[in-house]
């Protein structure tokens, strides 16, 4: 049990350390964290299909073996070729869902108003917000992926100081904890303190002292 508890701890302060340092990098180069995670799984996707055609070879010859690895090849190759393009398409796609979803919401907190929420008023603010947000992404999706690189990356930096004071608030209380433990004394049972009644059984009354 000790062993494990040891290894979660280690591995919350690898977690912590991660963070900050990812986070530290995003707020830092978000240009260059997008192209590096664009030629890494651009790079992943086409070892995939490589590993793929050599099952084909090497094993079996499947038919969904070498369109599969064909398809992943052809994927990572634009994947790191028109990384920039891909990430503003699909930005652009997240901005209409997101344009969408704040049209509906500023509909339903107009009902809400009509039904005597008092709450309505909180609703259309946010759903304001979520449209425009929306809108933005849709005319300058590069720019917003920067900015949401920012974003990923200050919730990181976040993440990481709100889990390194956990972590010392918790170290702190096992510790005192401890302590307290140690403190206790146990209670001093006099062994003498048994006694044999008539019908020669033991009395197992103990008495503490």
């Amino acid at each position: 049990m000790k062993e494990i508890l040891v290894k979660i701890k280690n591995l919350s302060i690898i977690t912590i350390i991660a963070s900050f340092v990812i986070g530290i990098v995003l707020l830092a180069w978000p240009d260059k964290s997008i192209t590096v995670v664009s030629i890494l799984t651009g790079a992943t996707t086409i070892l995939l299909g490589v590993t793929a055609w050599i099952s084909y070879f090497a094993k079996e010859k499947s038919i969904v073996l070498a369109v599969a690895g064909t398809v992943c090849i052809i994927v990572g190759l634009i994947i790191c070729i028109k990384y920039q393009s891909i990430i503003a398409i699909l930005l652009f796609i997240f901005g209409v869902f997101i344009t969408i979803s704040g049209a509906v919401d500023l509909i339903t907190s107009f009902y809400s108003k009509s039904s005597g929420i008092v709450s309505w008023g909180v609703s259309t603010f946010l759903s304001i917000a979520v449209l425009i947000l929306g809108v933005v992404i849709m005319i300058n999706p590069f720019s917003t992926s920067v900015a949401l690189v920012r974003l990923v990356g200050a919730g990181l930096v976040g993440y990481a100081i709100v889990d390194l004071v956990t972590f010392i608030q918790i170290k702190k209380a096992a510790k005192e904890i401890q302590e307290e433990l140690k403190n206790i004394e146990p209670p001093i049972i006099n062994a003498d303190a048994y006694e044999v009644d008539d019908n020669g059984e033991i009395d197992s009354d103990a008495r503490e002292v």
